[in-house]
């Protein structure tokens, strides 16, 4: 795999006329992730190698920038630069996004239990970010707690659409079902023909809700991917009932709806996931 390196970076930082601050998240891998500067302004700068024997990652790479590039809500990272390719011959691609404050969601589950105003709030707006994914026809197939991040004044955004697919461009794929494990879908064991879907995306956000209000996940993956594939396809999960007693009916039948194991009995999009979240008391 080609290791998006401290040359790369470079000639990146360089070509968009930015200030370098250091890296973001895990250093190394095929995908820097570095926090720059220009005019004053903060930045995130994403870097991403490219494998010698495939353009399959600059086509990943091109697809998330030009959907994130088109889409304009509160909700979902900002695009602040075209892709720029890198080297002669090409040897990597670069981007650069808004950069945001706060911390990813990842990092506030502890183990302890949501309020239901919270949790709401944090459902409606990552389903509002999926939303206008949804009526581009554009799914993100790998929405975990660390691709929402949580800024400093309570808002909610939904981060790398790096797996998204664009279900109008089925030409462009992505090898194998990608995701994370804890996040997985029953679509993404190929339970379901045609692999994730819109539904897929608020089954993710199921996942998201359960966690926030119970403490724990609903399909914890606990290093045995046999048993935890297995739970999946069954639908084997705890019902949020018996972890919180004191929410209302209707509260807890929203959360086992989007967590349904069949695509079809869940709601038809994330859109729709919103609009029954806001109207719950």
């Amino acid at each position: 795999m080609a290791v998006a390196d401290g040359i790369i970076v470079a000639e990146a930082v360089a070509a968009l006329n930015l200030v370098d601050e250091g890296p973001i998240g895990v250093v190394g891998g095929q995908k820097a992730v570095r926090r720059v500067s220009r005019d004053g302004q903060t930045f995130v700068l994403k870097v991403v190698a490219l494998e010698l024997t495939t353009d399959e990652t600059l086509k990943r790479a091109e697809r998330e920038v030009q959907l994130l590039a088109s889409i304009d809500n509160p909700n979902v990272v900002r695009v602040e630069s075209e892709l720029i390719e890198l080297g002669s011959p090409v040897s990597a691609a670069a981007w650069v996004e808004e950069y945001l404050d706060g911390e990813d969601l990842g990092n506030l589950l502890d183990g302890t239990q949501w309020p239901w105003d919270d949790a709401k709030t944090m459902g409606v707006q990552v389903a509002n970010g999926l939303a206008v994914g949804h009526k581009k026809s554009v799914i993100h197939r790998d929405l975990s707690a660390n691709n929402v991040r949580r800024l400093s004044d309570g808002t909610y955004k939904v981060l790398d659409f790096g797996f998204a697919r664009h279900t109008l461009r089925s030409g462009i794929t992505v090898a194998g079902q990608p995701g994370t494990r804890g996040y997985l879908t029953p679509e993404h064991l190929n339970s379901y023909s045609g692999g994730p879907m819109q539904m897929s995306d608020v089954f993710q956000v199921g996942i998201l809700l359960y966690t926030t209000l119970s403490g724990v996940s609903p399909y914890p993956w606990n290093g045995d991917d046999y048993e935890y594939f297995s739970r999946l396809q069954s639908g084997a999960m705890t019902s949020l009932a018996h972890h919180r007693p004191d929410l209302q009916d209707a509260q807890v039948n929203a959360v086992q709806r989007a967590l349904h194991p069949q695509p079809a009995r869940r709601f038809r999009d994330a859109g729709a996931l919103r609009d029954a979240l806001e109207a719950l008391p």
